[in-house]
């Protein structure tokens, strides 16, 4: 049996119980989280570190029905290492196998997956906590709502407000002490992480996000937008068999 045949009859097994399924359309295990939010994880080749093996990675992510479209190259794009789910204090981790090791390897890597994924996963339910999550994993999906790019038009939906100064000042406040342990390139001042933060955080999402709430014209332009795409990609999720 193949490698991906494999994987897809394991994980398959491991995670049936937890309602996700593979869709072959996107070549990823899916679940919907809620109407609106689609979780989805999937395997890609990558680079074996010992002679002989070959190695895997596993990516996975959220998508929103209000993202511009739900597609294979889409989940692509949005899917991120498993690694980027792990606690800053846990090691990182890889994955590789030789022909008789294959089906272990697999079962032991579903079962991590399991342990490591689905409470982030789980975390995510409706809108609001799935901007928590890009917080956490993709604040760069947020910016610049204004224009409705990536997963920006969510904070409309949801009827968001946060101001985002307690995130702002928790990222400040742990690169500064980067800084003062010599753990930032040489030159970069705490004036330079401010501002970064600052154009990055409150610039590339409050306000553009605000921008929205206090144009009535274009409070209207992105609820239609939101609309089309919801239209749009719930078609598309019905084509794939997820719903």
């Amino acid at each position: 049996m193949s490698f991906n045949s494999q994987f897809k009859l394991i994980f398959g097994e491991t995670f049936q119980s937890e309602g996700f399924r593979y869709c072959s359309k996107l070549n990823v295990f899916v679940k919907m989280l809620s109407e609106d939010l689609l979780a989805f994880f999937g395997v890609k080749s990558a680079p074996a570190w010992n002679k002989g093996s070959k190695g895997f990675m596993l990516t996975a992510g959220i998508i929103s029905i209000y993202y511009e479209s739900v597609d294979k190259k889409t989940i692509l794009y949005m899917g991120h290492d498993l690694n980027t789910f792990l606690p800053n204090d846990e090691v990182r981790v890889s994955f590789e196998y030789e022909a008789d090791t294959m089906e272990e390897v697999i079962t032991s890597t579903a079962i991590y997956v399991k342990e490591r994924l689905l409470p982030v996963f789980n975390q995510v339910f409706d809108l609001n906590s799935y901007i928590e999550y890009l917080k956490e994993y993709s604040i760069d999906l947020l910016w610049d709502c204004d224009s409705f790019q990536g997963e920006s038009l969510v904070q409309i939906k949801a009827d968001n407000h946060d101001d985002f100064q307690k995130y702002f000042q928790k990222h400040v406040d742990e690169t500064n002490a980067q800084i003062d342990a010599g753990m930032v390139g040489k030159g970069y001042t705490k004036e330079d992480c401010y501002n970064d933060l600052f154009r990055g955080i409150i610039e590339g999402v409050v306000y553009p996000r605000d921008k929205v709430y206090s144009d009535k014209k274009l409070y209207n332009e992105a609820l239609e937008e939101a609309e089309r795409r919801k239209n749009e990609n719930v078609e598309k999720l019905y084509s794939y068999k997820i719903l």
